[in-house]
């Protein structure tokens, strides 16, 4: 017998606001795109920050977001992030620091950060190098937390949410869904464009029976049938940072975690294209090449909101056992482009990641996550999460289907 439960994730009633109470701090955000602007808004409107400093290396960007948040508390700055001796005077007399910009920023704000005693948060992160960190953040006594965003981030967390209601994990299916169409760009990205061709293009990675193994690109076709309003869409097995952290960090170790990423069938011609003619490779001594030329030519996350319809959806499966019985817990929000537009002039990407992020943020700032070391999302409480979530126009649903036997 097959019984299938839908219904809006609920969380336990929140405490008294922790936030109100919390002594104002200041926080610098560094890249100042269309999920840090995302992610600033809910900063800036949160009593637990007192300042925050927006850094960009285009004055003009870092000036547009402090002007969306409507907030006197956030100061743009200009600054590139390789100037080491600029990033470490930013970073004095602050809190929390959340890298936004390009994830290979990471380490070196991470070695800013704690020679400078403050927290750490990006939005891409968790690979060995930073993992590694883990003794040496603890010793200092401060947080970093790595990759919370939309995906890796409330993956993460809607992965823990359902496996804490298991007995045990066999798989967990992580499932990127979009249906964005322009009829004004011929190809676009709706996070980091350079991050988005550089994932596509490399061997994705599987956990299967205890060990990691690489795949290739473009693999693992299948036709997800993902909750209205997004409807069935082919995915692909992409590299991503969950399969790596998730069967270490869930808690219960999964036999099988993969990442599939929706990709409409022009998109994968176009990656296909781009990787055959060898467009990502980068100039020499400081001359444009095939891969700053095109990246020129695609258009930024941040202008394409308005200018695309469709859906974002982030769904996590994760299947097991409770009782005995066989479970099948899916967990996931979506988002309307175009709604995101009128509400939040962004996208619906862009408003999921820097929700997830602002979220995230706050939860440290307000020292709802583990304190001393490096943490992934799914070491966070995942009932302290989505708390943050709350009131943030991002709503989280959840399916759980039990296969009990006939009797």
């Amino acid at each position: 017998m097959c019984r299938t439960s839908f219904y809006p994730l609920k969380v336990r009633r929140p405490r008294l606001d922790t936030i109100s109470a919390t002594k104002g701090k200041r926080v610098l955000l560094l890249g100042c795109g269309a999920v840090g602007t995302v992610a600033a808004v809910h900063l800036a409107a949160s009593r637990a920050v007192d300042e925050l400093v927006a850094v960009d290396v285009d004055m003009g960007r870092a000036r547009a977001l402090a002007a969306a948040t409507g907030s006197r508390k956030v100061r743009p700055l200009r600054f590139d992030l390789a100037d080491d001796d600029a990033l470490r005077s930013a970073l004095r007399r602050k809190a929390l620091v959340i890298n936004a910009a390009l994830p290979g920023f990471n380490l070196a704000i991470m070695a800013a950060a704690l020679e400078a005693g403050v927290d750490y948060m990006d939005l891409a992160g968790g690979g060995p190098a930073q993992l590694a960190l883990d003794a040496r953040w603890r010793r200092e006594g401060r947080t970093a937390l790595l990759g919370m965003g939309e995906d890796p981030g409330l993956a993460n967390v809607f992965a823990r949410h359902a496996a804490d209601a298991m007995d045990e994990v066999d798989a967990v299916r992580i499932r990127d869904g979009e249906t964005a169409l322009s009829t004004e760009y011929p190809f676009i990205s709706l996070f980091s464009p350079e991050v988005f061709i550089d994932e596509a293009l490399a061997p994705a990675t599987v956990y299967e029976h205890g060990t990691w193994k690489k795949v290739p690109p473009f693999s693992g076709r299948e036709e997800y049938p993902f909750p209205p309003p997004v409807g069935p869409v082919p995915v692909y097995n992409v590299y991503h940072e969950e399969v790596e952290t998730i069967p270490k960090y869930l808690g219960k170790r999964p036999r099988y975690t993969d990442f599939k990423l929706a990709l409409l069938p022009d998109t994968v011609q176009a990656l296909q294209l781009i990787g055959r003619l060898g467009l990502m490779e980068r100039g020499e001594k400081g001359r444009p090449g095939p891969r700053e030329i095109l990246l020129s030519r695609i258009p930024p996350p941040g202008s394409l909101a308005g200018k695309v319809t469709g859906h974002a959806a982030i769904l996590v499966e994760v299947t097991g056992t409770r009782g005995g019985h066989k479970v099948t817990h899916a967990v996931w929000a979506t988002m309307d482009h175009m709604r995101a537009a009128r509400r939040h002039g962004t996208t619906g990407t862009s408003w999921l990641t820097g929700t997830g992020a602002g979220a995230g943020a706050l939860l440290m700032l307000d020292r709802g996550t583990p304190q001393g070391g490096v943490f992934v999302p799914e070491q966070l409480d995942p009932e302290a999460l989505l708390r943050k979530l709350k009131g943030r126009d991002v709503r989280v649903q959840e399916r759980v289907t039990e296969i009990r036997p006939l009797t």
